[in-house]
C-alpha cells in the first residue's frame, strides 16, 4: 500500500530536549533547596513529569499535595528554555520540509504541544505537520496505542498506509499495538535488542537515505 503518512515522535526523534528537560528540573527542585544530579534528573526524560516527582518525593519520604504546582513549575521554565535555545538533531529539520506536501505529517509525542509548538516554530515548521498529538490528548501515554490510533483518526489514514519513527521501546511498542510499521532511529543510541524485528536507522543523514528506506 502507497506510504501516504509518517508519524514521528519528538523528544529524541526530531528534537533533542534532555538537557532541557534535566536542567529545568534542577531548576525548579533548587527551589526546595535539593541539588539534583545530571543522572538523577535524567529520568525526567523517560518517564512523564508528575512520575518523576513522585519518585524523587517518594525516596525522600514526602507526601506533597502540590505535585501540580511543582510540575506546571517545571514547564514554564522548559518552554522558555526550548524557545531560547531550541535543538534538533542532525538532518531533522531538513527531512521535515522534503517530506513536507509529499505525504501526511504527524508529530506524536508523550510531551505537551506547547513544548513540541514551541521548538516548531523556532524553526519555521509550524504549517508543516497536519496534527500534533501531545501529552494532554490522551488518558494512556505510550506504550499504550492510543496516541498513534488518534493521529490517524486525525489524519484519516489507515495503519497499513503509515509509518512512525520512534526511538524507545515503548514508542515502538506503542507503534506497533496500533498496526503501525516502525522505524527504529539511534541518534545516541546504538542497535540493540530494544529495536526488535524493526528498521534501525542510526539518524536522519544522510536524508536521501532514509528516504529512499521510506520508500519516497
Amino acid at each position: 500500500m502507497p506510504l501516504k503518512a509518517i508519524l514521528l515522535d519528538f523528544d529524541g526523534v526530531i528534537a533533542d530536549t534532555e538537557n532541557h528537560h534535566i536542567a529545568a528540573w534542577q531548576r525548579t527542585l533548587s527551589a526546595l533547596g535539593w541539588q539534583v544530579s545530571d543522572e538523577v534528573a535524567a529520568r525526567s526524560a523517560e518517564v512523564d513529569d508528575r512520575e518523576f516527582l513522585g519518585e524523587l518525593f517518594a525516596g525522600r519520604g514526602i507526601v506533597s499535595q502540590k505535585i501540580e504546582d511543582w510540575v506546571l513549575r517545571k514547564q514554564i521554565l522548559t518552554v522558555q528554555m526550548l524557545k531560547d535555545s531550541p535543538r534538533f538533531y542532525p538532518g531533522a529539520v531538513e527531512l521535515i520540509r522534503l517530506l513536507h506536501g509529499k505525504a501526511k505529517l504527524a508529530v506524536v509525542s508523550g510531551t505537551w504541544r506547547e513544548n513540541i509548538k514551541a521548538l516548531l516554530a523556532a524553526a519555521d515548521l509550524d504549517d508543516c505537520f497536519d496534527t500534533i498529538v501531545g501529552k494532554e490528548d490522551v488518558t494512556s501515554l505510550k506504550p499504550a496505542a492510543e496516541a498513534y490510533l488518534l493521529a490517524l483518526k486525525k489524519l484519516r489514514v489507515s495503519a497499513r498506509s503509515a509509518v512512525a519513527i520512534e526511538d524507545s521501546p515503548a514508542g515502538l511498542a506503542s507503534a506497533r499495538a496500533a498496526g503501525i510499521r516502525v522505524v527504529a532511529i539511534g541518534h545516541r543510541h546504538p542497535f540493540g535488542d530494544w529495536v526488535g524485528d524493526s528498521l534501525y536507522v542510526s539518524g536522519f543523514e544522510p536524508v536521501e537515505g532514509l528516504l529512499r528506506n521510506l520508500g519516497m
